[in-house]
């Protein structure tokens, strides 16, 4: 798991955030909870996920589809958003969990952001799964253990930090991100434009950047 503490002083922001990745035993899953369909495994186990939400005041637990998930970064600037937003009394959604996925979406829409990045069925039955704990307090790990507990879980390797020419190509097209748009930001950097392997650390700086970009610019849409 990662787990990193932020004190934005300049807006009085402080809180923390952990990223993990569980291995959970679906079929167990649904044998012990007796469940008798999809939509009966689904809402199982969105109201565990909240029963622990409610007990750990003002946290947020966000299980995440990762298939558009640039990196770390990635996520830890969608929680700064996302809690910018409620600070200022300028949020979309009046539930931080929606507010999240519309800033990792970088989307006003609430359906095609829970689309693109909320779990469902065919998640639980991957088995592996990515989440997000943001909480105002030093409370992630135990926030995590008691996940790890209730859905008889364990951690596995987080991937979201794994590059690939697939993956880039992959998150900028659902990003609509163009490939002008992509060699400005490389040109700015001074480096080559090239599509390799060898670039990959340029090519996702400059695909970062311009996803930063699309969420500081929802933000500021909301203020008007």
């Amino acid at each position: 798991m990662i787990i990193k503490g932020f004190n934005i002083k300049e807006i009085n922001l402080k809180y923390f955030v952990g990223i993990n990745q569980i291995k959970m035993n679906s079929g167990k899953f649904i044998d012990s909870n007796l469940i008798n369909n999809e939509s009966e495994a689904v809402n199982r186990f969105f109201k565990i996920i909240d029963e622990i939400q409610d007990k750990t005041e003002n946290s947020v637990i966000q299980f995440i589809k990762d298939k558009y998930i640039l990196n770390q970064d990635h996520i830890f600037t969608a929680c700064y958003y996302f809690l910018k937003a409620f600070q200022q009394k300028i949020n979309i959604s009046n539930k931080k969990n929606i507010e999240f996925l519309l800033y990792l979406a970088t989307n006003r829409q609430i359906n095609k952001s829970i689309e693109a990045f909320g779990i469902d069925y065919s998640q639980l039955m991957n088995n592996k799964l990515t989440f997000c704990i943001i909480s105002p307090y030093e409370n992630i790990n135990s926030i995590c253990d008691e996940l790890l507990i209730t859905l008889n879980a364990e951690e596995t390797e987080l991937t979201i930090n794994k590059k690939s020419i697939t993956k880039f190509n992959l998150i900028k097209e659902f990003y609509r991100i163009s490939d002008n748009q992509i060699n400005s930001v490389l040109r700015s950097y001074g480096n080559e434009i090239r599509r390799s392997e060898s670039n990959l650390p340029s090519l996702f700086s400059a695909l970062f950047d311009l996803i930063c970009e699309r969420m500081a610019l929802l933000n500021v849409e909301k203020q008007k």
